[in-house]
């Protein structure tokens, strides 16, 4: 089991998981977000915070590429996916490619990087790229 959080935050949405997301989890989530994409301004900037996170099963990750592709639909400028494990790293690619934002989406290892927080917030607000 898991567990997500989706809170506003100034640049548009900051979610973060917490182990084994499943698919039940992944649809609540994905409502939820659907409730307050249309209210967010366009260019908003979305933090995925994956530092506590499992990888995902396959349909859980078919569930994400279409989230991805929804948020993409919905105005999203760009995005930072935070990690820790490899695992975790290649399979948020794979999902970002599929759900069309792999051009938007940055991907930063908070392990090898202190400062991941601030480069995030600096790549979805001002597009300036995170360097790693």
């Amino acid at each position: 089991m898991s567990a997500f959080e989706v809170t506003p935050a100034s640049y548009g949405l900051r979610i973060a998981f917490k182990g084994f997301p499943d698919p039940k989890e992944v649809a609540e989530m994905t409502a939820m977000m659907e409730r307050v994409l249309p209210s967010l301004p366009p260019g908003w900037g979305i933090l995925v915070d994956m530092l506590d996170n499992k990888a995902f099963s396959a349909e859980t990750a078919a569930m994400m590429e279409a989230q991805v592709a929804v948020c993409k639909r919905h105005g999203m400028g760009r995005a930072v996916v935070v990690l820790q494990s490899a695992v975790v790293a290649l399979q948020a690619r794979r999902i970002a490619t599929a759900g069309g934002a792999i051009d938007i989406i940055r991907f930063l290892d908070a392990g090898s990087d202190p400062q991941w927080e601030k480069r995030a917030v600096a790549w979805i607000t001002q597009g300036i790229e995170p360097g790693n």
